[in-house]
């Protein structure tokens, strides 16, 4: 039941968040000044510490503790909670999900619908949760790239990898090493691009994500 509820919240606040990313820039073409363009994050560095109160409010908000996701009959290890990197001092939650300028010209607004988790090159990528390997590929733009499916409406795909240490079929178990951190695709530095997609819906991994840890 819990699980069904989660679903539903996570599938209408992405819906939302979705609208206002092709409104919001609509609205504001040929009044942005060069100063409010600055104000859209591009690739606004989290603290760590604001990272991991960010996840607890989350949960906060949509009243379940990490127990109670932990123990919906339908979850266990399939549910994508775990991090998919263990943060190096260096590491940093690079960008947001949600609306941004395009990280490569840094002219356009685009809706970013995942993380990105930047850290020194070749660091570990782990599995979020339990599943199987439906792609294992180079996705163009992406880059090398992981998609995870999870068998319960959740799937979580890794791009801009530098080597993928496991192949389409593969059945992976929670915090797995999938892969390793790139910068290949069209990318600006080395990091992970992290999606969580819900019944084919892109929801921001926040809302499900436990608190990050320091590797």
């Amino acid at each position: 039941m819990r699980h069904s509820i989660l679903r539903n919240i996570l599938r209408g606040a992405s819906a939302l968040l979705i609208a206002a990313a092709v409104l919001v820039p609509a609205l504001a073409v040929g009044a942005r000044s060069a100063s409010a363009a600055a104000s859209v994050p591009v690739s606004g560095r989290s603290s760590f510490d604001d990272v991991a109160s960010e996840a607890e409010a989350f949960r906060a908000e949509l009243a379940l503790n990490q127990e109670d996701v932990k123990a919906a009959p339908d979850d266990g290890e399939y549910f994508p909670h775990l991090w998919p990197v263990r943060f190096s001092e260096s590491g940093y939650v690079s960008s947001e999900f949600g609306n941004r300028l395009d990280p490569v010209t840094e002219e356009k607004t685009e809706f970013h619908a995942g993380i990105d988790l930047a850290d020194k090159p070749n660091s570990k990528i782990y599995a979020a949760a339990a599943g199987t390997v439906t792609e294992a590929e180079d996705y163009g733009g992406y880059g090398l790239t992981i998609l995870i499916d999870h068998g319960n409406g959740y799937e979580t795909r890794y791009s801009h990898c530098s080597n993928l240490l496991v192949s389409e079929g593969d059945t992976v178990v929670q915090g797995q090493i999938i892969a390793t951190m790139g910068a290949t695709g069209r990318a600006t530095g080395v990091h992970c691009d992290f999606r969580v997609y819900l019944d084919g819906t892109a929801i921001d991994p926040m809302t499900v994500l436990d608190p990050p840890e320091r590797g």
